[in-house]
């Protein structure tokens, strides 16, 4: 727990957790398949534009991240990540997951979205 001012920040995991970073590269036109995660991940486009897209947006409704931005994913449904862009992109992650559970869960394409 870390307070500062009204900077409030707090993890909490029982009984554990493991922490993983993974550096991804994706070619333009790459793109991740449809899939959730067991607990928080933390994303940062580390180069490039990537385009993420949730399950739960009846509107499939792109979100574009440049290089420097990032965000934080809970988890709670699948989502897709692309480059669009026609450049490389590279996206950093950093993984907070139950003991000795998978980084990702692939899941079926939701419909939402044409791919």
């Amino acid at each position: 727990k870390r307070v500062t001012g009204d900077f409030h920040v707090e993890v909490k995991a029982k009984p554990a957790l493991d922490v993983a970073m993974q550096s991804i590269l994706f070619p333009p036109g790459a793109q991740s398949t449809w899939h959730k995660h067991p607990g928080p991940v933390f994303i940062i486009v580390a180069k490039g534009t990537m385009t993420f897209y949730e399950s739960d947006d009846p509107h499939c409704t792109p979100t574009e991240r440049t290089e420097g931005q990032g965000f934080l994913d809970t988890g709670e449904h699948a989502h897709i990540a692309r480059n669009e862009s026609g450049a490389p992109a590279q996206t950093v992650v950093t993984y907070l997951v139950p003991k000795g559970a998978a980084l990702r869960i692939d899941q079926p394409r939701p419909g939402n979205c044409p791919f």
